[in-house]
């Protein structure tokens, strides 16, 4: 059990619609760990501010706050949580067993610097520069990641491993995005789509992913019929 006087010092800077803060509140659900929250308005571009930026230099949400401990980047976040609040139930989700922590963390830094990318390309165009919609080359690169997941998946049932670990949790945020822009074609990525829909059915993918996602969908909508 994690001590209260710890849970108290937890500030998430999040945004609903981000599917990386989304991954992050999924994660402290599963722990049942207690975050305070605060909400910079990204559209009014409060994290490019010089205040934001002594927390983090890179300008970018989530950032987890833990006293004088300031970390950000979803999925060190996520690391340091599991690490620091993740007790017995860390050991699956983290593996401490150095292949199989290799396989998760190759599957986060494919979220990272590839998947993810996938829905900036489109979301922050859209949101920011009234692009009108994803472009076939959107769609392309979409599916090349839709076709990374289904090799992982050819091997474990969730991504990196037969267990759900945090690379689960942060790639189906982002997958869930990419729904929105380019859906999966269920004869080309059936593993995929199976997985998704397991991910789905999960406790804290339905309170946190499915309510955040709804909201970045609006959101894109909108701007796509105002384009």
């Amino acid at each position: 059990m994690v001590p209260a006087t710890k849970l108290s010092r937890l500030l998430l800077y999040k945004a609903d619609a981000s599917p990386p803060s989304c991954a992050v509140r999924m994660l402290g659900d599963i722990l049942g760990l207690h975050f305070d929250f605060k909400e910079p308005k990204l559209l009014a571009m409060e994290h490019k501010t010089s205040e934001f930026k002594k927390l983090n230099p890179m300008a970018t949400i989530p950032v987890l706050q833990d006293g004088d401990f300031v970390v950000s980047e979803s999925h060190a976040i996520m690391q340091y949580l599991v690490g620091e609040y993740g007790g017995e139930m860390g050991k699956s989700l983290y593996p401490r067993q150095p292949r199989a922590r290799a396989l998760v963390d190759q599957c986060m830094y494919f979220d990272a610097a590839v998947m993810f990318h996938s829905v900036k390309a489109v979301a922050l165009p859209t949101l920011l520069h009234g692009k009108k919609g994803p472009t076939s080359e959107d769609t392309v690169n979409i599916d090349e990641c839709y076709a990374v997941l289904e090799a992982y998946l050819e091997r474990n049932n969730y991504v990196a491993t037969d267990q759900l670990t945090i690379a689960d949790l942060s790639l189906s945020t982002t997958t869930a995005a990419t729904q929105i822009m380019h859906k999966l074609d269920n004869n080309r990525f059936p593993r995929t789509t199976d997985w998704l829909a397991r991910m789905s059915e999960e406790t804290s993918f339905k309170k946190v992913a499915v309510p955040g996602l709804a909201l970045l969908k609006k959101m894109l909508h909108a701007r796509w019929e105002r384009n």
